[in-house]
């Protein structure tokens, strides 16, 4: 019981119904108030209420017009009903990007449930917008190594953030990589490839199994959770006559495992750089897009029929064109 009169449930169902703005100053009036606030479910269920027409944007302000130092940065957080308008803010001096030794528009992001993550090789944080509320993650369990001397240098190439549906638990999961400095394939080097996992009711990283050495992410911007799993595109080395082959690769954060499945030949790529994965209405897509094709711009396909180790059917959904004059 959160207190005499009211339970637990019913308090929560009058918190979800308050404008994000609202709920800093509720954080206030109880203790117990301020435990359900901050909690990752309920960020979870704020994201349900209003995951159909919210939009998140990232502004910054550059110092020049020749600088990648941004004079300020801020996060809104939008909602459109009848207009478009602004339902949270995130522009102070709190602002978890000063953490980060980068500058601030090279650091990159992933969501899951209205939760972002940010992270470079260095720093990660999970930051809630609706509270304006982060924390900052202890350092990797992995050391990261590497000098011109040695012709290499190692970093965390490729990142997931999403939530066991099983432990109702958040988790990360990240893939370090050695890269080379000349030009050298990175396959001489994919072999020490390493794997950890953050898990948020630790809060703590830790090394798992890793043997995917020769499947190779492509797109780390164009990437998504959906449904208990992350999702990169990707391509994988198989003996001739296949050679490479394009595929989705997941990670299951339930039973802690990666999956690569093949896109079919009909699933027609432009280029092995120019596709990736998201969500859309409710489901995996596949975005390819065309850089040379002057009257299209990209096919979505959507996944008709998918268990993380289930079966591929790919289904075109959207593919806009556009109309030129005299055409």
């Amino acid at each position: 019981m959160i207190n005499n009169n009211l339970n637990e449930d019913v308090v929560i169902e009058i918190l979800l119904r308050l404008p994000l703005n609202s709920l800093m100053r509720f954080k206030c009036v109880r203790k117990s108030w301020c435990v359900v606030i901050e909690s990752p479910q309920f960020a979870a269920m704020q994201f349900c209420n209003n995951s159909s027409n919210c939009l998140l944007v990232n502004c910054w302000k550059l110092i020049d017009a020749g600088s990648v130092e941004p004079e300020s940065l801020s996060w809104s957080l939008l909602k459109y009903e009848d207009r478009m308008q602004a339902i949270s803010n995130w522009e102070d001096d709190s602002f978890p990007m000063k953490h980060f030794d980068r500058p601030q528009i090279w650091s990159r992001s992933s969501h899951c449930d209205g939760i972002i993550c940010l992270y470079d090789d260095s720093t990660t944080i999970m930051a809630n917008l609706g509270i304006r509320e982060f924390m900052v993650l202890p350092k990797s369990c992995i050391p990261l190594s590497g000098s011109h001397e040695e012709g290499y240098y190692e970093k965390f190439e490729f990142f997931g953030f999403g939530l066991d549906h099983r432990t109702n638990d958040y988790k990360i999961v990240r893939i370090k990589n050695k890269i080379p400095f000349d030009d050298r394939s990175p396959r001489e080097y994919q072999d020490d490839s390493q794997a950890e996992v953050y898990t948020l009711s630790s809060n703590s990283w830790r090394q798992i199994e890793y043997s995917d050495f020769l499947t190779f992410v492509l797109n780390t911007y164009l990437s998504t959770y959906w449904n208990g799993a992350y999702y990169w595109s990707a391509v994988q080395k198989r003996p001739p006559p296949d050679d490479l082959v394009f595929g989705v690769y997941s990670f299951d954060f339930t039973n802690e495992v990666f999956y690569f499945k093949i896109i079919p030949d009909y699933v027609k790529l432009p280029s092995f750089l120019h596709y990736g994965m998201t969500e859309f209405n409710g489901t995996l897509a596949l975005i390819s897009y065309h850089y040379y094709d002057p009257e299209k711009i990209l096919d979505i396909w959507v996944m008709d029929e998918l268990g993380v180790n289930g079966v591929n059917r790919w289904v075109i959904s959207l593919h806009p064109t556009i109309l030129l004059p005299g055409k």
